[in-house]
């Protein structure tokens, strides 16, 4: 698996490719429905999903294939050190890619 419960994740592939969610637990019933697994994931912001019924629904919880996520990790935080984060230094250093900043 890529990813465990706590983790930030960057989602790699699919309608939601690029935004960064964090993985809650494992979703126990579409793991089994869908034998891979799957994690329960809840983002800041709204994120285009599909419901049950396969309808496009906003929301900040979803469930994601842990094959279509990535985790972000590499850098450092505790309760001594400053968190002040370059996040295009950080998916750089974390995923390898290159990140641009608009103003």
């Amino acid at each position: 698996m890529n990813c465990k419960p706590g983790d930030l994740a960057f989602v790699s592939k699919g309608r939601n490719a690029g935004c960064i969610v964090e993985v809650i637990e494992i979703d126990m019933v579409w793991t089994q429905i869908e034998g891979c697994p799957i994690w329960e994931c809840r983002s800041r912001t709204p994120i285009l999903c599909a419901d049950i019924l396969n309808n496009d629904v906003w929301s900040t919880e979803l469930s994601i294939e842990d094959s279509r996520l990535r985790p972000i990790s590499g850098v450092p935080v505790d309760d001594e050190t400053p968190v002040e984060t370059n996040i295009p230094e950080a998916l750089q250093l974390a995923l390898g890619i290159q990140a641009r900043v608009w103003a």
